[in-house]
């Protein structure tokens, strides 16, 4: 799926070059930290540092997001501004982690859930569902599943349309499409998970559904174990089965279980025993491929397959029949498999790291793409190094985490906009794809919030928390927004750019903002809530 980039000669040499020259310039120099203090009130302490808190490079990195991806700029199969013209099948991925990382970073400030962030949201699900017949050559569903390249259209499984027990599994919207369909729905879950508007639920429903009938029956209406594929997970890019890809729907499920009180767990028992069993290396890591069947596409190499299948993917680089294995697949899947597996995930981090890792400097480090390749480096080494950033932080390993971001990052410039609202990571000159990928993963890497997080639903009360359900957004920063339902207190923690004025909802009688622990004011009542007008400058309030 990296073919173009990958074999780009110039962006691997300049990358390195720029990596190994790069200094501290202005446009780098770190924004200030908002304040955080200590507040008592009628007795009561408040200490901001107890509540999560979003970075203001953060919030001007999703601003700038935000002129690429929302609707009000640009239709959901337009790309202006993605510097994606020559890429295919890369789109998709972009809006499914684009989507895990604003949600953990909307989850930061779960008191702040106003248009600005649910349209953002709305509108990645949007631009991941574009179909062939509304936007063409411009929509995922060509660029992702029925390029010429990819041509995964009409097949059957097995591979043979005559054969009266095959069963039909073409089309993007599978049954064997994993890779498309566990991230749509994993958008899908957290978006209700967020807003919780029900206008999702039914089709997430539907694919919820569509994998229990795959993985524990033939789809014929018989009980099968390990499903349609005999290995209890789902393939993708027919007919190959990856860990990282099916980590998706199982977190997925789990979420939805959660939030809708069912018991659809059980149908991925076989699968995680696959993967934690058959679809291991030598050192216990995941393998990155598992052929169920021969491809439909040609897009793979046949040094690739194994000599029988079902077998793993074998490794390009060692020709002694060990299998393909990689950091990117091996740092997304740990991370995403935390919330069900825990202690899996921190049984084999530092194994990972143990192969994967590869010291510049004191304060830089960066990921090698498999340990079968270990000198040469590539697109998929800094995959690797970009999925890892989450798994370190999402594992508290915060000295390695800054280490990757220092190895990442300190090379481009911090282009900011000349209002102070928006920035971004400037990658013209290397790879453009980069710019909007290292703005989120920026983000990814360096939330207090993460994917682990996400897996949990939101009790049924929180729904009835007090919150800002409205905002003039274009002048705030809101870097602490939160509930505090044991003191009955709204931290928030924002800067105010232009005047302003915020809603807050649910509130059951008239709150009091104090500011420095002395009364500010007292919000005032509207037909929608109550409102707190704000003049310009940093304020560190408790509304009461």
């Amino acid at each position: 799926m990296l073919k173009m980039i990958s074999n780009n000669k110039f962006f691997v040499v300049a990358l390195v070059a720029t990596i190994v020259t790069a200094g501290m310039s202005f446009g780098n120099l770190p924004t200030p930290s908002p304040p955080q203090g200590v507040q008592v009130i009628n007795g009561v302490t408040f200490n901001f540092s107890d509540y999560p808190f979003v970075p203001h490079e953060s919030l001007a990195l999703f601003n700038y997001l935000d002129t690429i991806v929302s609707s009000k700029y640009q239709g959901y199969g337009e790309w202006e501004g993605w510097y994606a013209e020559n890429y295919h099948g890369l789109h998709h991925y972009v809006l499914a982690f684009m989507d895990y990382t604003v949600s953990a970073m909307f989850e930061a400030t779960s008191g702040y859930r106003t248009d600005y962030y649910r349209e953002f949201a709305y509108d990645l699900i949007k631009r991941m569902n574009t179909t062939e017949e509304e936007w063409g050559e411009n929509s995922i569903e060509y660029k992702e599943w029925t390029h010429p390249e990819y041509n995964y259209v009409d097949y059957y499984y097995p591979n043979n349309a005559s054969d009266p027990n095959a069963v039909y599994v073409g089309g993007w919207r599978g049954p064997a499409n994993i890779m498309w369909t566990g991230h749509y729905a994993l958008m899908q879950a957290l978006y209700e998970r967020n807003f919780n508007t029900g206008e999702f639920i039914d089709e997430l429903s539907w694919f919820i559904k569509d994998w229990n009938l795959s993985l524990l029956t033939d789809r014929h209406g018989n009980s099968k174990e390990g499903g349609l594929w005999g290995v209890g997970l789902i393939p993708c890019e027919p007919y190959i089965v990856f860990v990282q890809c099916n980590s998706i729907p199982i977190l997925t499920t789990a979420l939805y279980d959660n939030m809708m009180g069912t018991n659809y767990m059980p149908m991925w028992d076989y699968g995680l025993n696959f993967i934690n069993t058959v679809m291991q290396d030598q050192y216990g890591l995941f393998m990155d491929g598992y052929y169920v069947d021969r491809p439909t596409s040609i897009y793979y190499n046949t040094e690739r397959l194994p000599d029988t299948i079902p077998g793993p993917a074998q490794s390009l680089y060692a020709k002694d029949g060990r299998c393909k294995v990689s950091s990117y697949c091996n740092g997304w899947a740990l991370a995403f498999l935390e919330y069900i597996q825990e202690n899996e995930t921190i049984h084999d981090y530092p194994i990972f790291l143990q192969h994967f890792k590869k010291d510049i400097s004191p304060d830089m480090a960066y990921i090698i793409d498999t340990y079968n390749n270990p000198t040469g480096f590539g697109t998929f080494d800094i995959l690797g190094t970009l999925f890892t950033m989450h798994l370190a932080n999402q594992r508290g390993d915060y000295a390695l985490r800054n280490r990757l971001v220092n190895f990442l990052y300190s090379s481009y410039n911090k282009i900011w906009s000349s209002d102070g609202r928006r920035m971004y990571y400037d990658t013209l000159s290397i790879e453009p794809f980069m710019q909007p990928v290292l703005a989120f993963g920026h983000i990814w890497a360096t939330n207090p919030v993460t994917i682990k997080d996400l897996g949990d639903a939101r009790p049924a009360e929180f729904w009835n928390y007090p919150y800002i359900s409205s905002a003039d957004d274009d002048n705030i920063w809101v870097y602490q927004a939160q509930w505090d339902p044991n003191k009955s207190a709204f931290i928030l923690n924002i800067r105010v750019d232009r005047t302003a004025t915020l809603t807050f909802s649910n509130f059951d009688a008239t709150p009091t903002a104090y500011f420095g622990g002395t009364v500010l004011t007292q919000l005032t009542q509207a037909a929608d809530g109550y409102t707190l007008t704000l003049s310009p400058g940093q304020y560190n309030l408790v509304i009461m």
